[in-house]
């Protein structure tokens, strides 16, 4: 792939990747109650299969208007064309 726009507008760094939605699951630490409080248990199931790179604009297709979004490794973010 060839993005159309590889160095960060912000600090000059490459690109280091897209910026992803990864959906998955969050565990309690144990089994919710009417009276039982719960905590996060520290494990998340990733659901591999529903990732997505992020867009402009979530509602649209990818598309010259609705770019995907890169990121730089100091965490800034862009879109740029990609050519696959």
């Amino acid at each position: 792939m060839r993005l159309h726009s590889p160095l960060c507008p912000k600090c000059g760094a490459p690109a280091r990747g897209t910026l992803d939605r990864l959906p998955g699951r969050a565990d309690f630490n144990m089994e919710p109650g009417v009276d039982v409080d719960v905590e996060y248990g520290g494990n998340t199931e990733i659901w591999w299969d529903e990732q997505r790179t992020v867009l402009e604009h979530d509602d649209e297709p990818e598309g010259p208007t609705n770019r995907p979004i890169v990121c730089c490794h100091n965490g800034h973010t862009w879109p740029s064309v990609i050519d696959w």
